[in-house]
């Protein structure tokens, strides 16, 4: 909700199991709400399964929603474990018969998110996209490190230029983005249709519209700190009302110093938002953190 009203081109979902939407579970139902706003909504769908994804499928598109992105990158072990996410990279005929099975079920655009291979050793995204595409992707999203990487290694932006250069859909670009200046920088070294940010949106949603203007070439006006602190106290609201009190201030406690990362005496106030345990107790940590001249500080 909080990124739909910075109007994205597209929206989507955080994972969604296939099994667990199938069985109606509250969780996967909560996840499979499409956000007011004029973007594309869509489903990150996970699983291993083709006639569970199929099925799940079916119920995606008879509520509504615009596209179905079939997670092939996610390097959670315990979804690794399962042939799930990136472990469906080391099933090229799995992944096809998936993909295949989901396109041929609904009318729905049908895209996938997948990094480079499940790891360094096997760096296969150029035959695996190639397969993904026969079996009627539309688009891929391809993250910049294989498997077994997480966040802060380089990008590699060869391979993802290969991809580029190779297939005839969109490919766009995942990882490693947190600025429009970065964001234009990868279009243009790889010759991307788009670029998907991620962890960089973090406390940071104003990272949609920079990018937006860098693109277009327009002027860029970053946020007050007045606006970050309307913006994280509705994202505090929205997690009460979707996980209740305890969870949202659980969750809270690592997603406020995003939105704050700047700040003077940044390390105080993440020590002190991981004692509180009212949402009380989180708007008087916003309102200790104020502007002095044209630093933000936070006052003890």
């Amino acid at each position: 909700m909080i990124l739909a009203s910075f109007h994205p081109p597209f929206l989507t979902t955080e994972m969604a199991n296939a099994r667990a939407i199938l069985q109606k579970n509250r969780r996967a139902m909560q996840i499979l709400k499409i956000a007011e706003g004029d973007q594309y909504n869509g489903v990150q769908l996970v699983g291993n399964i083709p006639e569970y994804m199929q099925k799940a499928a079916g119920v995606i598109r008879d509520l509504g929603f615009d596209y179905i992105d079939i997670n092939m990158g996610c390097t959670t072990r315990k979804i690794v474990l399962r042939g799930e996410g990136v472990g469906l990279m080391k099933q090229e005929e799995r992944a096809y018969e998936i993909v295949k099975a989901v396109s041929d079920t609904v009318d729905l655009p049908v895209t996938c998110k997948l990094r480079l291979g499940p790891s360094k050793h096997s760096l296969n995204a150029l035959s695996f996209s190639q397969k993904l595409v026969d079996a009627g992707a539309v688009a891929l999203t391809i993250h910049g490190r294989s498997g077994e990487k997480k966040f802060g290694m380089p990008l590699d932006l060869d391979l993802i230029q290969n991809v580029v250069a190779t297939l005839s859909v969109p490919v766009i670009t995942n990882g490693g983005i947190s600025t429009g200046v970065e964001a234009l920088g990868v279009i243009q070294r790889t010759g991307a249709a788009a670029v998907m940010p991620g962890r960089g949106l973090l406390g940071n949603p104003w990272l949609i519209p920079e990018i937006l203007s860098s693109f277009s070439h327009k002027q860029y006006t970053p946020p007050s700190l007045q606006q970050k602190k309307d913006v994280c106290r509705n994202h505090l609201t929205l997690l009460e009302k979707f996980y209740g009190e305890q969870w949202a201030i659980l969750r809270m406690r690592s997603i406020l110093p995003y939105y704050f990362s700047s700040c003077v005496d940044i390390k105080k106030l993440k020590n002190d938002i991981q004692q509180v345990t009212t949402t009380k107790e989180i708007y008087l940590i916003l309102e200790r953190i104020q502007t002095k001249g044209s630093a933000i500080i936070y006052r003890k």
